[in-house]
């Protein structure tokens, strides 16, 4: 599971899941779908930190540090994808004084307000050492004279238990010109020991390209022959809750 914090909880797959015709509105539309989203991800975290203050058993400071160990489990995504439809709705109705978008936007509210009990019930997920999403790192050319070759490529970070964070954002290894490529971060976060290259022609099909956690300040070798076939497929699962924090002050494992 992805952190909260990571990247969007839900995407145009999953609302679309909901409302098949969103795709068509969006498009002829002025109100963006993408921008609605992005509000109810700010939402949705302020009334996380509201909720923990309440119902946590932490200081306000710990709780309000918090958000950033929330995992993105189904009910959470379920809840933001409810509230995406709502905002979008609403938006259109304002714009066009429609009835029928008016109706859409509150049976969007009243299922909001459902996915959101139903999380606080069945609890809301809690890592206890987050491995945060990576930047892209810096891709730097050398000249060389191999085969010519563009890679699609992410990394991951890796934690000193091991424990394995959500791939970043995909970037291009081009190496066109027979080049050979340099990829390196200048720091990492605390407590990870380094980070994972997956590489292939494909975006569905990225393989571990590297042996070992390239550590911090370390800067790894790319040439046309990766990634090594054998490497295993890019998972996007990440990190499981260590523990729920539900309607009680209590913290539950």
């Amino acid at each position: 599971m992805a952190l909260l914090r990571d990247q969007p909880i839900s995407c145009l797959t999953d609302w679309m899941a909901y409302d098949s015709k969103l795709s068509i509105l969006s498009a002829q539309e002025s109100t963006s779908i993408e921008a609605k989203s992005r509000l109810a991800q700010n939402e949705i975290e302020t009334q996380i930190t509201s909720f923990v203050l309440r119902h946590s058993g932490l200081s306000e400071s710990a709780a309000r540090q918090l958000p950033a160990k929330v995992t993105v489990t189904e009910a959470l995504q379920r809840w933001h994808s409810m509230l995406t439809l709502s905002l979008f709705y609403a938006d259109l109705a304002s714009l066009q004084n429609s009835t029928l978008h008016r109706d859409q936007s509150r049976y969007y509210e009243m299922k909001t307000d459902a996915a959101k009990d139903q999380l606080f019930d069945t609890g809301l997920g809690i890592v206890n050492f987050p491995v945060p999403q990576p930047p892209v790192p810096a891709v730097r050319s050398v000249p060389a004279s191999n085969v010519s070759r563009i890679l699609r490529a992410r990394i991951r970070f890796v934690d000193i238990d091991g424990v394995v964070g959500a791939p970043s954002n995909e970037f291009l290894l081009d190496m066109s010109a027979g080049q050979q490529l340099t990829v390196s971060l200048p720091a990492l976060p605390p407590r990870v020991a380094g980070w994972l290259l997956f590489a292939g022609d494909s975006p569905d099909a990225l393989r571990l390209s590297t042996s070992t956690p390239v550590a911090a300040g370390g800067i790894l070798s790319v040439t046309p022959s990766i990634p090594d076939s054998a490497g295993a497929i890019l998972n996007p699962a990440a990190q499981a809750p260590d523990r729920f924090i539900r309607y009680s002050t209590d913290l539950w494992r």
